[in-house]
């Protein structure tokens, strides 16, 4: 199989954003009411940014046109794929952390109690976390 990428033809973007939070390796750049463009190297070519547009300006195409598949090629989408999703589950790991912490001090700011200080969980930290709740 040879490996794909998503590109955004940038002239039908009408900048919804919708395509933002369907990307689960962040490879997708732009704000609302702008275009949006794919980052290359970080596009898995998954394609779940595909159902979202409203406007299908969002197709996936060959990373390397003309070039062959080979079973090479799929080991190195593979080993990339692995370090991605890594990467996503830290990110998304340390965003729990991070919105549970802004919970818990702005419930106390409702309540009247003093609010926790929050600071930035440590990888170790947010697998204790992740373990606790498991």
């Amino acid at each position: 199989m040879q490996p794909s990428v998503a590109r955004i033809d940038e002239a039908l973007c009408v900048g919804c954003a919708r395509c933002l939070p369907a990307c689960p390796v962040d490879a997708i750049i732009g704000s609302r009411n702008f275009t949006h463009t794919i980052i290359n190297d970080e596009c898995v070519g998954c394609g779940l940014c595909l159902p979202p547009c409203p406007v299908d300006c969002i197709d996936i195409e060959p990373r390397f046109p003309g070039a062959p598949a080979d079973d090479e090629d799929e080991g190195i989408r593979r080993g990339k794929l692995r370090r991605l999703g890594q990467t996503a589950q830290r990110r998304f790991r340390a965003r729990k952390a991070r919105l549970a912490a802004m919970g818990d001090s702005a419930e106390a700011r409702v309540s009247g109690a003093p609010p926790a200080t929050a600071a930035t969980p440590t990888d170790d930290e947010i697998e204790d976390l992740i373990r606790s709740l498991s």
